[in-house]
Formats: structure tokens, sequence, C-alpha cells
């Protein structure tokens, strides 16, 4: 990465790309309710918290490790199989840090918190993509759709 935008990077903060999208409900909901409210919102995640303080994160890795095939009952509360306590970022922290911590932890979404550590939003890995690809807009745009194709001009044009 260009120095550009190495300091772009470390000179936006979060809370300026982040999209007002915030999944969320108490540890004690069912994880039938869970499973359906991710369904329904056409989300991989639930932020966990009680009142507006993040206690975990529910997401699609949680189903698939936790409960598919383990003759869970439904009925019990996405507590039990949370990941409890996540690490969370601060809208005024730099974009730069959340890449660095999906990448180092394999997270597609981190909880963000204010001064006074309430939940205000979340950031998803999606939303960093999309702000990362305007650094280089014809290098992602112009992706060939087999990664083994090699185009025979310039910019793939």
């Amino acid at each position: 990465m260009g120095a550009p935008a190495a300091q772009r990077l470390k000179d936006k903060r979060i809370g300026e790309v982040v999209n007002p999208r915030l999944i969320q409900a108490p540890p004690d909901i069912s994880v039938r309710r869970a499973i359906d409210l991710m369904r329904e919102n056409k989300s991989a995640y639930i932020v966990v918290a009680e009142g507006r303080r993040v206690v975990g994160m529910f997401t699609e890795s949680d189903v698939t490790r936790k409960i598919l095939g383990k003759n869970v009952d439904e009925k019990r509360p996405v507590r039990d199989f949370m990941t409890p306590d996540p690490i969370v970022l601060r809208q005024d922290d730099p974009v730069g840090r959340a890449v660095d911590l999906m990448a180092e932890n394999d997270f597609y979404h981190i909880p963000l918190v204010n001064e006074k550590q309430e939940l205000v939003n979340v950031l998803s890995v999606r939303t960093l993509i999309r702000f990362l690809a305007e650094f280089y807009p014809g290098e992602v745009y112009n992706i060939p759709p087999n990664p083994h194709q090699v185009a025979p001009t310039a910019e793939g044009g």
C-alpha cells in the first residue's frame, strides 16, 4: 500500500466509514430467535448486549461450530453459545487499527462503543472492503472473474 493510502488509514476514523446497520439482542434471547433474527436481517452476526454494554458476539461461525449437528435445544439462551467479551473499538479509532484486528483475528464484525463503553454500532469487513476499494478502484473493479485469466490489455479492457 502506498504512502498516501497508509496515511489515509491512519487519519480516517472508523465512525466516518461505518453504515448505521446494527443487529443486537440481549443474552437471554433463545438460539432459535437469534438465528431467525439473523435470517430476517440477512445478517451474519448479532451483537449481544445487556442494556448498552457489549457482552458477546453471536455469529454464523458460532452456529456452525457450536449448534449445527449437535442436537442443541433451540430454546437455550444465546449466551451459552456466543463468543463472550469480544474485542471492541471506538468510532474515533483509526480504520487501520480495525483492518489489523480483523486480519489478525479473522473477525468479520467488530462492535463499536463510545467513551462510556456503550454499544453504538458495528463495523463489518464488507464496509472495510468498500472503503479500501477507494484506494485502488482500477485494480478492484478490473479483477478477472477467473483467477488464472490474464487480461490481454492494461486494466483488463
